[in-house]
């Protein structure tokens, strides 16, 4: 499937919106994510970026943030032009509209992070005008927020939005400065315990959430999010030898520091891997659970894991195995 870039939206210094048109319609649920395959001197890389438009928009958007020796991002920034054409595999992801589309709800998000979750609250407005919810967003300055112009006029068209903007330095009027924390969380949506909440931010971002909510009593099971990348596992790191991997007839050396998935592909054999920091699931693999230290387990369910399955981009083999390629 292809995309042609039709237009470049600058959203902040180091923020863009590209809008795209697709050479067939694409069929995603808001909140998810696309594969966009992108070639930088002459290699093909994939990376998973969440689409900030909904399905029934005249263009699919994707917002994306420059990041520090990112190679992907930094090329799109600085090369890419209206008229560009990029390969894109499904849309995919699990944190999406299905857990958006009923109750009371308090959306989080910081820095870019806030794409899916603000293409689920257009999603859940269109559906339901009448959805009581708060939006708080957290950005370092106020010209570091993204979205600014849209979110502010859904609220003045949705009485019952209730928009929140955090900023760490310079806020104006209207705005709280500050980390956001359990106190300032509090001040802002007082009946919390009582909402379902949709969050996407950076790894620290979310884990300092998880113990804000812990202390304010909301319950886990209503607490759903997305990462930017893998969550950082509990487990040691892999020390020793390199193992061999089984896959089909053929032999393949894996060092102990290697990802299965870096030792796949040095070997040339046909796994795709979109993210590659454990969060897209596109290289799911199977294999012998017990000689596998895995950083991410996100995509997978409890009956996969018990199968096997594991993630081939967080992924560092323990012992010798034998490998199924998805």
């Amino acid at each position: 499937m292809q995309l042609t870039c039709t237009e470049i939206r600058a959203e902040t210094r180091d923020v863009n919106t590209y809008l795209f048109t697709a050479s067939q319609p694409i069929e995603y649920i808001p909140g998810q994510f696309l594969p966009l395959l992108v070639e930088v001197d002459g290699a093909s890389h994939s990376r998973c970026y969440s689409l900030a438009s909904i399905p029934g928009d005249a263009h699919y958007a994707l917002t994306i943030k420059r990041v520090d020796n990112g190679l992907v991002s930094n090329f799109l920034a600085d090369n890419a032009k209206v008229g560009d054409q990029f390969s894109v595999m499904p849309a995919s992801g699990e944190f999406h509209y299905q857990h958006a589309q009923s109750g009371k709800l308090l959306m989080l998000s910081a820095g870019c992070g806030i794409t899916p979750v603000y293409s689920m609250l257009r999603a859940r407005l269109l559906a339901d005008p009448r959805a009581d919810i708060v939006f708080i967003h957290s950005a370092r300055t106020p010209q570091d927020r993204i979205f600014v112009k849209e979110l502010e006029h859904l609220a003045d068209d949705y009485p019952n939005l209730k928009l929140r903007w955090v900023v760490s330095q310079g806020a104006t009027e209207g705005q709280s400065q500050g980390l956001l924390d359990a106190r300032m969380l509090l001040s802002l949506a007082t009946d919390i315990r009582e909402r379902r909440v949709l969050m996407c931010g950076p790894q620290g971002y979310m884990e300092a959430a998880h113990g804000w909510f812990d202390s304010l009593g909301v319950d886990p099971e209503q607490v759903f999010q997305e990462a930017f990348a893998a969550p950082q596992g509990d487990s040691e790191p892999v020390t020793g030898e390199g193992h061999t991997l089984t896959v089909g007839d053929k032999q393949v050396a894996i060092e102990a520091d290697q990802s299965i998935l870096e030792a796949l592909e040095k070997e040339g054999l046909p796994i795709f891997a979109a993210c590659r920091s454990g969060v897209c699931g596109s290289c799911k693999c199977k294999g012998e659970g017990d000689k596998l230290d895995r950083s991410s387990v996100s995509t997978l369910t409890a009956e996969e894991l018990e199968q096997g399955f594991f993630l081939a981009c967080a992924s560092k083999a323990t012992g010798d195995m034998a490998v199924t390629l998805p």
